[in-house]
């Protein structure tokens, strides 16, 4: 692994102003050996080389929240099986439209769905042996959204060797 994903996700600094901390989390299948996903059982992460994941959410100006789950693996192949995974359990289980936009990784979805609370997005990417998802919801559904969201994805994607 040539680095952790710890060091992938954005700090509160990074994130931008306004930004708060709620929640973070970093963890092995050592540290929790039950770990799964919704998209991936415990035994698939073993198969698939998952080396550590780093969960984070973030309070932005009092009102939206950002989650951040940056997963590393011990290879490539490995980070492209749980992309894939995730990306077809969103797709199947509503969690909202695939938005066209720029490609961030070699390969990235961004998904939207309106709810009465706001809106939220979805947005997963894969670069060389890391898998990365930023979800948002923003109370106030605004154009500026989409390049939020992306340009917080492009900031991930550039900590990635």
């Amino acid at each position: 692994m040539t680095e952790r994903s710890i060091d992938i996700g954005l700090t509160r600094v990074e994130t931008g102003d306004g930004a708060e901390i709620v929640y973070e989390n970093v963890c092995t299948l050592d540290t929790e050996p039950e770990l799964c996903f919704n998209y991936a059982t415990t035994e698939e992460l073993k198969n698939w080389g998952f080396s550590e994941g780093c969960f984070s959410c973030l309070l932005l100006d009092k009102e939206d929240v950002l989650i951040q789950v940056i997963t590393t693996y011990q290879s490539r192949e490995g980070a492209n099986n749980a992309y894939n995974a995730d990306a077809d359990y969103l797709k199947k289980n509503g969690y909202g439209k695939p938005v066209k936009t720029k490609t961030i990784g070699e390969s990235s979805i961004l998904l939207k769905e309106k709810q009465s609370d706001g809106t939220t997005y979805n947005l997963l990417f894969l670069k060389n042996n890391v898998f990365a998802a930023v979800s948002a919801k923003y109370k106030k559904d605004k154009a500026e959204n989409i390049e939020h969201i992306t340009g917080i994805a492009e900031k991930i994607e550039g900590k990635i060797r």
